[in-house]
């Protein structure tokens, strides 16, 4: 995994990702204002089901982690809205 260390910004909803595969699921997702999509993954996390991740669809968030292949593991963030 070639993970990168990032800080991104931008809003956070729910959205199929992975259609038609295994894999298809809701995730929370954000999206930058330039279009990018990373599935968010608390550090810690469950990556199924997390409820402190729930609670961000619907805000503007910064976020720092990694990022790989359309996923950010979230190490820290914030609401900016």
């Amino acid at each position: 995994m070639d993970a990168k260390a990032v800080t991104v910004e931008g809003e956070v909803a729910h959205e199929v990702v992975a259609p038609g595969s295994k894999s298809e699921r809701q995730a929370v997702v954000l999206t930058t204002p330039s279009g990018e999509k990373y599935v968010l993954q608390r550090e810690d996390g469950n990556p199924f089901v997390d409820p402190s991740l729930e609670n961000l669809v619907g805000h503007s968030v910064k976020a720092e982690g990694l990022a790989t292949s359309g996923l950010l593991i979230m190490r820290k963030w914030k609401t900016t809205d």
